[in-house]
């Protein structure tokens, strides 16, 4: 895909880099430091001009973009880029929203807006709550994608995954998708200490997972 990012900050710099492995990622920045600084750690073209003036989306091809995505940190700049990306008919547009009373304006002009603290108050809610999880991603239809760690002495070491799903206190709703052994993938073994398990499932029974690798 082609993802033009507007505006280049902590949370962009990091996003283009994640991209830029599997899409063609242009970034524009009125900050001539931060776009040299960019362009020197990545392989993303770079554009210094601000992302609200026309020609400046222009240059970034904004009329091929696929994606854009607003990442200035003020709410009404955001605006202006977006509704320009929706004149060039930028199929998915989306933006960082800072005060939530933007929302509803972004939502109007057909951008998805994400709020910053919206995400902050999920991270941490997860974090207090199911202390012994780490939320990697929310999927569609009220799933989460999880992960979590076999414990020195847990009962789970020398258990497959088959086997462990078929534990009386394992949520059923929960599917166990993949075992990382030191970062790398690992199929059909019995569990070490420290393997980390990924499973999908419904975020209403995270609480019966966590209970189940705190009691492991």
């Amino acid at each position: 895909m082609y993802v033009v990012v507007a505006g280049i900050n902590s949370m962009s710099k990091r996003l283009v880099k994640k991209l830029e492995g599997n899409h063609d990622v242009v970034a524009v920045d009125a900050d001539k430091d931060k776009c040299d600084r960019l362009y020197s750690s990545s392989g993303a073209t770079v554009i210094n001009k601000s992302p609200t003036t026309i020609s400046a989306l222009e240059d970034a091809g904004i009329e091929k973009a696929d994606v854009l995505i607003a990442a200035e940190k003020e709410d009404n700049e955001n605006m202006v880029v977006c509704t320009l990306a929706k004149k060039y008919g930028v199929p998915k547009v989306v933006t960082r929203v800072e005060d939530d009373e933007y929302v509803d304006a972004f939502q109007i002009i057909d951008a998805q807006p994400i709020s910053h603290n919206d995400i902050l108050l999920s991270e941490f809610l997860s974090t207090v709550e199911h202390p012994y999880l780490v939320k990697l991603a929310n999927l569609k239809g009220d799933l989460e994608l999880v992960k979590a760690s076999v414990k020195e002495s847990s009962e789970l070491e020398d258990r497959t995954v088959d086997e462990i799903e078929k534990m009386k206190k394992f949520p059923q709703s929960f599917e166990i998708t993949s075992v990382l052994r030191d970062e790398e993938k690992v199929e059909d073994v019995e569990l070490r200490e420290n393997d980390q398990l990924i499973m999908i499932g419904p975020e209403k029974d995270k609480e019966k997972l966590d209970s189940f690798f705190q009691s492991q």
